[in-house]
């Protein structure tokens, strides 16, 4: 009898794990039929729901796996752990990604791009990604980089610009586009577009020419008949108010400055891409340790610290922070020095300590003056009281 019983259950936990997976089976035969019949959208639709189906049958055994132990029902416990591991479905091909791939993109947008993002959820072969090329080769050099990436279908792409390749502007000249075919311009640098719903190169197309950029007054001056050994004309800028001071011109890639008086530079190679460089210094804070800077304790001393701000595009280097007080608010120790304050950030200065005998309200007066010469100042307000 207990024989009979033990090869009952076998069946029982058999013909269980069947119809199990009997659904998930069917669900899958319904997505290869959409898929020889072109319906893209019913093969998204089977494939999901298979997967769904799949997910509910592994998690109702599983909780009955853990509801058996509960119950110290190690029959029932062993019954559920079968099916558990019986919840099985067959990944997507391939050769079916690809089909389905050229189902997709015969739709149209926006719906084109919603069942490829859905496609690179469910389907580890397909992961579409772009690549950019440049070369370039003379008399002395001769270079070639590729990089690619990973990309989303349909999201929007920027493609890369002078600013984030930093070639060698003398040996390759300046980046004035990217096309499908090497030497043919079909995107601007920088420019946004849709990232492609299969693998795609984009190749850079170099020309001799001088580029001088100035993103603060939206300046951009291009020579495009330049050539080696050239002498260029350097444009003129007018600062937009009295903070900021020109500091010159600069190519990153190469290092070659252009100092602020200067009115033109020679060529040197195939090409430049001169960017405008600007200082711009900003007293923006200043604090008491320990105190209020608004409740300083008369008779108290208290160090102050400033907060400085470069707002521009050039590293201000070897600056001196002097202060000095109204009548009545004595300054102990006058002044902080800063080696470098980069471009767009941030640092806090100490090393002044002030004093007022009488409460009052008084004035801090801070003056900065970097290693040029070039001067920003504030007045900041102190309270003793």
């Amino acid at each position: 009898m207990k024989r009979r019983i033990a090869g009952a259950m076998v069946f029982l936990m058999i013909a269980s794990a069947a119809l199990f997976a009997a659904d998930a089976s069917k669900l899958r035969e319904d997505f290869t039929a959409a898929l020889e019949s072109g319906d893209a959208a019913q093969a998204i639709e089977s494939y999901s729901d298979m997967l769904s189906q799949v997910r509910k049958d592994h998690q109702k055994a599983q909780r009955s796996y853990e509801k058996a132990l509960d119950a110290g029902n190690m029959q029932k416990a062993r019954e559920a752990w079968y099916e558990m591991n019986a919840v099985s479905y067959s990944a997507m091909t391939r050769d079916e990604t690809d089909q389905l791939l050229s189902l997709i993109i015969a739709e149209d947008e926006p719906q084109r791009a919603e069942e490829a993002a859905w496609l690179m959820e469910n389907s580890r072969y397909y992961r579409p990604s772009v690549s950019f090329e440049w070369s370039a080769s003379g008399d002395s050099y001769s270079f070639r980089y590729s990089s690619s990436r990973s990309v989303v279908p349909g999201e929007d792409l920027v493609l890369p610009d002078a600013d984030s390749m930093r070639v060698d502007t003398s040996a390759a000249g300046v980046l004035v586009g990217w096309g499908v075919t090497p030497g043919e311009i079909m995107y601007q640098p920088g420019e946004t577009i849709k990232a492609p719903y299969t693998d795609q190169t984009f190749y850079a197309v170099w020309e001799t020419r001088v580029v001088f950029r100035d993103e603060l007054t939206n300046t951009e001056s291009t020579i495009s008949d330049a050539q080696d050994g050239d002498a260029i004309a350097v444009p003129s800028l007018t600062a937009p108010d009295g903070s900021y001071v020109f500091a010159g011109w600069v190519d990153r890639s190469t290092g070659e400055y252009i100092a602020p008086d200067e009115t033109e530079v020679v060529l040197e190679g195939n090409g430049a891409y001169f960017e405008a460089l600007w200082k711009n210094a900003q007293l923006v804070d200043a604090k008491a340790r320990h105190y209020s800077i608004d409740a300083i304790p008369a008779g108290t001393q208290a160090d102050i610290s400033f907060t400085i701000e470069n707002n521009g595009t050039e590293d201000i280097r070897d600056a001196e922070v002097v202060c000095s007080g109204s009548d009545g608010l004595s300054v102990l120790r006058t002044n902080g020095s800063i080696r470098r304050i980069g471009a767009d950030s941030s640092v806090a200065v100490q090393g002044v300590r002030v004093v007022a005998t009488e409460p009052g309200s008084y004035t801090l007066h801070a003056t900065l003056t970097d290693r040029d010469g070039d001067v920003w100042s504030a007045d900041f307000p102190v309270t003793v009281v």
